[in-house]
């Protein structure tokens, strides 16, 4: 029933990495001439976590099969099987590579999701509260709509504020101390020598 919830969001790759992976993956098919068209669209799916990404792998992953089969089917190299099975695979290297590239370049240029206190979606049930628009402004496509809208600063006062008397107070307070002071030195006077007077 409680469990511990989604996890943080796993950190994209930096620029240069990104670049590397993504040309890794498009030369794959290319290179396997199609066999291995189908590994594009797996890290795609993964990426992405899109259930259309998914459905497109097992697609290509199965029309690759099918391609691949009528390649072992040809008795030799000048059967019409063999030609079907080759233009099937390199169709398929061809197009898989660039839709993975397509969709890959369009996922990481998307701003990535922040997640809000219960993960990405909210608990079943429960809907976000309403927040009248006039205490909740927008500026942006990404702008927190539950943001608290800050208090505009209070005007300045007409009056000037009255400057304090000049240390009147503070004169009888250090008369006070001075004669404290005086009569503690007298006092310590007496206590050390008028013991042997």
């Amino acid at each position: 029933m409680h469990g511990p919830g989604y996890g943080p969001p796993q950190p994209r790759p930096s620029g240069a990495g990104q670049i590397v992976l993504r040309v890794l993956f498009a030369l794959v098919p290319l290179v396997s001439i199609g066999m291995l068209s189908w590994a594009a669209l797996l890290r795609l799916a993964i990426v992405t976590r899109r259930r259309a990404h998914w459905v497109l792998f097992w697609v290509q992953l199965a029309l690759c099969q099918v391609a691949f089969g009528f390649i072992m089917r040809a008795p030799d190299e000048n059967d019409w099987r063999m030609d079907v099975g080759m233009i099937g695979l390199l169709g398929l290297a061809v197009a898989g590579t660039g839709f993975y590239l397509y969709a890959d370049i369009r996922h990481a240029s998307r701003p990535p999701l922040t997640p809000g206190p219960f993960g990405r979606y909210a608990p079943a049930g429960y809907g976000p509260p309403h927040i009248p628009a006039t205490t909740a402004p927008r500026f942006g496509p990404y702008a927190n709509p539950y943001a608290e809208t800050p208090m505009p600063a209070a005007p300045p006062s007409p009056v000037a504020p009255t400057p304090a008397p000049p240390s009147a107070a503070g004169a009888p307070r250090i008369d006070q101390v001075r004669a404290e002071l005086d009569e503690l030195s007298q006092y310590l006077r007496k206590g050390t020598g008028g013991g042997d007077r």
